[in-house]
């Protein structure tokens, strides 16, 4: 039954993989209208999840403060710092490597040659959202604060099963259109002639964003040892199991039994494990912040688009960094929750959107492993940090 799920679990990649290619398969049999229906379907989706996205980052927002908890309040707002801190620097790690490496493995689009009207869609439907992404952000933190100050249990239960009601919705109503989602893309930039030339680079970006966010991991277990070789053979080994389950089931929410257990061993502590690790097992996702920043500069690339700035990339890894706290725990949720903040800030069209929700979908087995291995590195270097200031009495407080 264990294989059963877990091979669920790993055929959405593949799943995703194989719908990019059913372009070139189907070449010269499908008529325009079949192709502009699947483009034009993509669209509605997208624009459905548009409109239901701010009240989803809201919930998960309110949610994750509840669970941060109204006790110990100095040691919920050093987590929360601490959690934003240690992602934005995974952020601007992707950027600087991605700045260095990409124009030499990327091949970019000759834009010139291509007609971009090549396939249009079939229908238009636009939903405008009610607010912003980073307005129900705000307004998540806002009410999560206040449902901690007002402490009634009732309210937490509500504003817990809200969040809830929207994970399931993406798990059972968005991720199984993933394909159609997809898909319709695909075609798209079939017709324009893109996709088959952004196929020459999936190979060697693979291979950079592993050695990337291995290289990372390595460095922040480095970091947290204190730069001691043998304890840091020892946090390793009792964390390879967490990497392995992480990159096997593709799921967090599977890997925290494995990782609070390992991390217990890092610590010595089970009980700062047990309060560290479920708070921040879906906000904190290193891998996650290595792997779509580097495949965001690589689409602009590919697109022949400028490699944004320094001064314009901060603002997108801060906003990046802000909405890691609302993302949901389903596959290509980062991409769902930043997807309107790559449109915005790094000028990205419709279909680079769709293209790099594919890639970062096929990318996520070892973006998973990455992510729930760095919570075990970030939990040692938390614990040193709530030592030094004192907080180590908030393990007894009831936060979780």
């Amino acid at each position: 039954m264990k294989i059963i799920k877990q091979l669920d679990r790993i055929k959405l990649p593949a799943l995703l993989l194989a719908v990019m290619f059913i372009p070139f398969v189907t070449e010269g049999w499908l008529s325009y209208d079949v192709r502009s229906f699947f483009y034009a379907l993509s669209l509605t989706i997208k624009s459905v999840l548009l409109f239901l996205l701010p009240m989803i980052v809201f919930s998960f927002v309110v949610a994750s403060f509840i669970r941060l908890g109204g006790n110990a309040w100095l040691f919920a707002v050093s987590l929360a710092g601490a959690v934003f801190l240690s992602n934005i620097t995974a952020i601007f790690t992707g950027y600087t490597i991605g700045l260095m490496v990409v124009p030499v493995i990327a091949m970019p689009i000759t834009l010139g040659l291509l007609d971009g009207n090549a396939l249009g869609a079939m229908w238009f439907f636009d939903l405008s959202p009610v607010c912003s992404n980073m307005t129900g952000l705000l307004l998540g933190v806002a009410v999560g604060i206040l449902v901690n100050r007002l402490n009634s249990e009732s309210l937490r239960d509500g504003m817990c099963r809200l969040s809830e009601a929207a994970s399931w919705g993406l798990t059972y109503g968005f991720v199984p259109l993933l394909p159609l989602f997809i898909l319709g893309f695909a075609f798209k930039l079939h017709a324009d002639g893109i996709l088959g030339q952004a196929f020459n680079s999936v190979g060697p970006l693979l291979v950079l964003v592993v050695i990337a966010q291995l290289c990372y991991l390595l460095g922040y277990f480095l970091l947290a040892a204190n730069f001691s070789l043998s304890r840091l053979t020892r946090y390793v080994s009792n964390i390879l199991p967490v990497w392995l389950t992480g990159l096997g089931t593709l799921s967090s929410a599977a890997s925290m039994p494995v990782l609070i257990e390992s991390t217990s061993k890092n610590l010595g502590d089970p009980v700062m494990a047990r309060i560290i690790v479920p708070a921040i097992i879906n906000i904190h996702t290193i891998g996650s912040a290595i792997c779509l920043t580097i495949l965001a500069l690589m689409i602009l690339s590919t697109f022949d688009r400028p490699l944004p700035s320094l001064p314009s990339f901060a603002l997108f890894g801060l906003y990046f960094a802000l909405v890691k706290f609302s993302v949901a725990a389903v596959p290509g949720g980062v991409v769902l929750v930043v997807g309107p903040v790559l449109q915005s800030l790094l000028g990205f069209s419709d279909e680079m959107v769709g293209l790099i929700t594919a890639l970062y979908v096929i990318f996520d087995p070892f973006g998973t492993a990455t992510n729930v291995s760095g919570n075990g590195a970030f939990a040692i270097v938390f614990d040193k940090l709530c030592r030094s200031l004192r907080l180590t009495d908030a393990r007894n407080s009831g936060v979780s």
